[in-house]
């Protein structure tokens, strides 16, 4: 199976062919504590995504990589503050491709990252949007996707991804 057709399998897929299991993942990231008296943290994913069509395809969600995300694109939101979230992409437990998504707006909604542009419209290639699409519908609050890509003044664009 190749890069292409294992993405196109995950971003044509439905929200109801997913499970999704708040259990830990056992993918940790150890990054320095800000806490006194300690040297360490560990941190992961909280949502693990299983395709119910074929188990070999999973995804795992909630690992934060910027807690202090700030872009142009924000500024139409109430919470101009983000998130980005990792969204690592598995096959048969092995991580195939890593997404970073941006939890925006307090975490209403889940947004692909636009490609780099200093005004609006923000350019997104298609598929990142889907795939943005789907994970919100998997794991956001229920919010429109629609909605908050538009409010933000991005735009999907032909353009390949990865």
């Amino acid at each position: 199976m190749t890069l292409e057709e294992y993405l196109s399998t995950v971003i044509g897929s439905k929200p109801g062919q997913w499970r999704a299991s708040n259990v830990p993942t056992f993918m940790h990231r150890i990054v320095p504590s800000r806490t006194p008296g300690s040297d360490f943290e560990l941190q992961e994913h909280n949502v693990l995504l299983n395709f119910t069509e074929d188990i070999r395809f999973s995804m795992a969600w909630g690992l934060v990589a910027d807690r202090n995300y700030n872009e142009p694109w924000l500024e139409k939101l109430a919470n101009k503050r983000a998130d980005v979230v990792m969204l690592d992409l598995l096959f048969n437990g092995a991580l195939v491709y890593r997404e970073k998504l941006v939890a925006a707006d307090n975490w209403r909604c889940i947004l692909p990252q636009p490609l780099k542009s200093e005004a609006p419209p923000y350019k997104v290639p298609e598929r990142r949007m889907q795939l943005a699409r789907l994970v919100h519908s998997l794991v956001g609050p229920d919010t429109s996707f629609g909605t908050y890509f538009k409010r933000v003044g991005m735009v999907p664009a032909d353009i390949p991804w990865p």
